[in-house]
């Protein structure tokens, strides 16, 4: 196994063994993907699981860099057979994430989003301090539905602040709104493409099969051991400018 960003990459055996190399059908590819494919001779398209590695490490990079430098990466993956992976990797690493409906939008028009993000935050404060008791019976019940709606849409985001540095899609193919946002706003997007999906909406394309449990939940985990344990610089410089102190007492 070879070492990227103190991680063990994983061989070709094993990305094969999950799936990784599995495309889509050869009559839904897309042109753009032709660099990345092995074999086009049957139904189903072979990815070359070379070019999925090279891919994977260029992704990596990238996103410890955005993590050192205190960047928030925002994780999309709506697909059902992905999403709970998805968001169990974002919560680990406190990222935000979308795992419900991509509320179009949500980068191209983030002010909006926000207000919403901040109304949700404000009425579970309202309801955590009691406040809730001031209304009816009926308003409350109006209230308790519009928090339940705006935490399925907006759960993922409540730390998100302000405009994420890079988005990590799951799906390109599936999610393809979220990389267009992204693609217009100029933020860098990582993510798994497979040969239906358009590799030019990605700054760092991982060529893999984006739809199956194994191969989304492989790449992932890949990514959340070489972020969990990374801190920005300046929390590392505090670290350890606290240790050498404590060292002189």
């Amino acid at each position: 196994m070879e070492k990227q960003n103190n991680i063990a990459l994983p061989d070709l055996e094993a990305m094969a063994l999950n799936g990784v190399h599995l495309g889509s059908l050869r009559s839904n590819s897309n042109p753009k993907m032709k660099p990345f494919v092995w074999s086009n001779k049957n139904t189903f398209l072979i990815i070359d699981l070379e070019k999925s590695k090279e891919g994977l490490k260029s992704a990596i990079d990238f996103l410890v860099d955005v993590k050192k430098k205190g960047g928030t990466i925002l994780f999309v993956g709506t697909f059902i057979a992905i999403k709970d992976i998805v968001k169990k990797v974002a919560e680990d690493l406190d990222m935000p994430y979308v795992t419900e409906r991509w509320l179009g939008g949500t980068l191209t028009n983030f002010p909006t989003i926000s207000r919403q993000i901040n109304y949700l935050k404000d009425l579970e404060k309202q309801k955590a301090s009691g406040d809730f008791g001031k209304y009816t019976k009926y308003e409350v019940q109006k209230l308790e539905k519009k928090m339940e709606k705006l935490k399925r849409e907006l759960g993922g985001l409540l730390n998100l602040n302000r405009m994420p540095d890079a988005l990590w899609v799951s799906s390109g193919n599936y999610d393809k709104i979220a990389a267009v946002e992204a693609f217009k706003k100029s933020i860098p997007v990582a993510g798994i493409v497979n040969t239906n999906s358009d590799p030019a909406l990605y700054t760092y394309p991982v060529p893999a099969n984006d739809t199956a449990l194994n191969s989304v939940g492989f790449i992932l985990n890949l990514v959340k051991e070489a972020l969990i344990n990374i801190k920005p610089v300046a929390a590392e410089a505090e670290i350890e400018k606290n240790t050498k102190d404590n060292g002189k007492d």
